[in-house]
């Protein structure tokens, strides 16, 4: 059964909804997304189909490129005519309640909320991720981080070490633990597991973040979640009892062009707490930290 909708125009974006098809499957398995040039049998109902799969997963993932809003045909924008296919799609997932995320790819940029017909204007308010050619991977692993909340998404399979590898990495653990053991503050696995805070950000908007730590000998991996959209952790650095990381974003307003952002963490354990203080940097300004305490969950 598909876990995933991928919604795309064929003559905008077909080849990116095919090449980002087979990267969710890999992750995900074979079937576990839907694209009806693959998924419909011919003969079958379009519209019964498509709202079938629609019910059956978890979410829906609308792939918008450069020419998906101006689209027509016999002189009229397509999105405009209420028996577009690509339109029903999307009014069928927003009005199931289940998330929704755009993917801008080919240098595509959100459209704006009044460009949009009125059914459809409730995807301009989705926060949206881009896949670009250059920074495939890294996007990829961004959208794989934001379905986690939505899906069991299978970890990756680690190597598998040979016996002398395993007790060579096996006795480095063990002398690491000793050396934290005998630090003056909690070392690397005082941070492993899911912590979650009340973050109250400066544009009023306050938002229930997570974040998932892995801690791995001296190192620490994970996710932490960003208005409300769980991001890779990268730069991951421990010193002096301190985890400092980030993370990115991208900020998007209408037919704006993609601003980058970057959140700079500052994290360390106290108690049963775990202390956060976040600096987000957009372009070459930054804002002022905030400060505020996750618990475990």
């Amino acid at each position: 059964m598909p876990s995933l909708f991928v919604s795309y125009r064929r003559d905008d974006s077909a080849g990116f909804a095919g090449r980002l098809t087979d990267a969710l499957e890999q992750r995900l398995g074979v079937g576990s997304v839907f694209r009806d040039v693959d998924d419909i049998r011919p003969g079958a109902d379009f519209e019964l189909a498509i709202e079938h799969s629609l019910r059956q997963v978890e979410a829906v993932l609308v792939v918008i490129g450069p020419g998906w809003l101006a689209a027509s045909r016999d002189g009229e924008r397509r999105l405009d005519r209420a028996d577009d296919y690509v339109r029903r799609e999307i009014e069928c997932a927003l009005a199931s309640g289940k998330p929704v995320v755009p993917v801008l790819v080919g240098g595509a940029t959100m459209p704006a909320v009044e460009a949009l017909p009125p059914s459809l204007r409730g995807l301009a308010n989705r926060h949206a991720l881009s896949l670009g050619d250059a920074s495939w991977a890294a996007d990829l692993q961004r959208l794989h981080a934001a379905l986690e909340q939505w899906l069991a998404v299978p970890a990756p399979r680690r190597r598998r070490w040979p016996a002398t590898a395993a007790a060579a990495a096996l006795a480095g653990t063990l002398a690491a633990a000793w050396l934290w053991s005998g630090s003056s503050g909690p070392g690397p696995q005082s941070m492993q597991g899911v912590w979650e805070a009340d973050v109250s950000y400066p544009w009023n908007v306050e938002l229930r973040e997570r974040f998932d730590l892995v801690a791995d000998g001296d190192t620490v991996e994970g996710s932490a979640s960003f208005l409300g959209v769980p991001r890779l952790i990268e730069e991951a650095n421990w010193r002096d009892g301190r985890l400092r990381f980030a993370t990115r974003a991208e900020s998007i307003a209408g037919g704006d062009a993609v601003q980058g952002m970057v959140q700079h963490y500052e994290a360390w354990v106290d108690g049963d707490a775990l202390h956060v203080r976040l600096q987000i940097q957009r372009g070459s300004s930054v804002d002022a930290p905030l400060e505020f305490v996750a618990v475990r969950r």
